[in-house]
């Protein structure tokens, strides 16, 4: 599945990474073209190409004042009779990036709220920057309470008193005190956001994909015991892979297990990734 009908997403696709860039009118409105273009990038995620190639998707938006508005309220009155079903399908839509196998990163330089928050909360990875960037759950403020799972994942990452505050507040938070609750990983000045951007996903791109979808894999489960288990299974199948073992004797030939190597460590395992047989 290709990429040309999207209007409100350009995708270009470098080796592994794939970045997304949001472009759609006045202040990126999440409305049904918005909702069908993240659809058929999902999809195309994860057909045989996206699949075979991708290993990290970046997103970012063209408009430096909007990530994305919120959920275009036109949709959620069009949806008064069948209001569960619409929900239903909009969790659907944010939790695909959630269980895509490739690493989902947002990159917020503007406003997000509403479902651009639920969106955000379900990629993988999420950076703000510095004086530019708010967030906002807004629903309680027109109304309604955000159902596109953001509750549930606002309390995983901020804990129950400051999802409560998030939410019923309806009230900007910028970006240090989102890195400070947990809503981001990182705030990062202006300058700082492509030099450490690009550091990070090229480091995460030489994971192969197979072995990205086990790490997720072992932050999903639901309890200590069933983690655990995952990653028994997931340490057993990437060691079997066959790729492991080289790579460490690479590492020990490299100076691995010596005070120089271990005092240069972050270094030392990307030049093995550089080092990496075609």
């Amino acid at each position: 599945m290709g990429l040309d009908s999207l209007t409100s997403l350009t995708v270009t696709h470098d080796g592994p990474v794939a970045r997304v860039c949001i472009s759609h009118g006045e202040i990126n409105l999440m409305d049904a073209t918005m909702m069908g273009d993240l659809w058929r990038l999902v999809k195309w995620l994860r057909s045989p190409a996206g699949h075979r190639d991708v290993r990290v998707v970046l997103l970012e938006s063209a408009n430096p004042d909007f990530f994305i508005a919120h959920v275009d309220l036109a949709l959620l009155a069009a949806s008064a009779e069948n209001t569960e079903a619409a929900v239903g399908s909009f969790q659907d839509l944010v939790g695909a990036f959630r269980a895509l196998d490739q690493v989902t990163i947002g990159v917020v330089s503007g406003r997000v709220a509403g479902g651009g928050m639920e969106l955000l909360v379900n990629l993988d990875l999420r950076f703000a920057v510095t004086g530019r960037a708010v967030f906002n759950q807004i629903e309680t403020g027109i109304g309604v309470i955000p159902a596109g799972s953001g509750p549930q994942h606002l309390l995983h990452l901020l804990g129950r008193g400051r999802a409560l505050e998030v939410i019923l507040a309806h009230d900007d938070l910028d970006a240090d005190l989102a890195e400070r609750y947990g809503l981001v990983n990182r705030a990062l000045d202006a300058d700082a956001v492509g030099p450490f951007l690009d550091r990070l996903v090229r480091r995460i791109a030489t994971v192969p994909l197979a072995d990205i979808a086990d790490v997720k894999a072992t932050l999903a489960a639901p309890d200590l015991a069933a983690g655990l288990a995952v990653e028994r299974s997931a340490f057993a199948r990437m060691l079997g892979r066959g790729a492991a073992l080289p790579k460490m004797q690479r590492f020990l030939a490299a100076g691995g297990q010596t005070p120089t190597g271990e005092r240069r460590l972050a270094d030392l395992a990307a030049e093995l990734d550089q080092a990496e047989p075609a």
